[in-house]
């Protein structure tokens, strides 16, 4: 076989093997953003769906107590909370994250427990959460806030900094669900679990 057809194969394997690496992601982006697949599975039943998902940019995450630790909101699940700053609220928030998270058992190392703070700085954070380890902080170092607020705006008169809610955002960074703050910890996992079931993304 000549050369030059050696090379036209190595092209068409190559391709090959890019199609097989990236469908799933394509297929999962398609279904999550222009189908019903997730209502029809009953996602609805606990958290809110939100239609269609909001695009989130990937965001640095910072560890309060391991600074060294580099992580970034795109890559995992992802459960948001979002305040001004790290209160008495927050932390029954992060507790109730670290909670589920455990409880995703063998899911666990595809999701992360991540708070958006826009009035404290991660660096702030850490005897606060010393017993929350592998909690993530969004750096809003150089970071429109508002814009970003706006993605967790449910309706024009809603405050994402007021409403106490768990945003949930998949490993392509949808903003893809909310739960109220009365939302049971036990429903916000049984939906995450059915969501990680459903993706081969994250």
């Amino acid at each position: 076989m000549s050369e030059e057809g050696n090379d036209k194969n190595n092209k068409i394997i190559l391709i090959l093997i890019v199609i097989a690496f990236t469908s799933p992601l394509i297929l999962s982006w398609y279904v999550f953003n222009y189908t019903n697949f997730l209502e029809n599975r009953g996602m609805s039943n606990h958290g809110e769906l939100i239609v269609p998902p909001r695009p989130i940019v990937d965001l640095s995450l910072i560890d309060p107590i391991k600074a060294d630790r580099k992580e970034s909101l795109h890559g995992k699940w992802s459960m948001v909370y979002v305040t001004r700053s790290c209160d008495k609220l927050c932390v029954d928030n992060v507790y109730r994250m670290r909670q589920i998270h455990i409880a995703m058992d063998k899911h666990s190392l595809r999701v992360q427990k991540v708070l958006l703070l826009t009035q404290q700085h991660a660096n702030e954070l850490s005897d606060l959460l010393v017993n929350y380890a592998g909690q993530q902080v969004i750096n809003t170092d150089l970071l429109d806030t508002n814009a970003l607020l706006d993605k967790f705006r449910l309706t024009s008169s809603d405050n994402p900094l007021e409403a106490g809610r768990i945003y949930i955002i998949d490993p392509l960074g949808n903003l893809m669900m909310s739960f109220e703050p009365d939302a049971n910890p036990r429903d916000i996992m049984q939906d995450l679990k059915k969501l990680l079931r459903a993706s081969r993304i994250g």
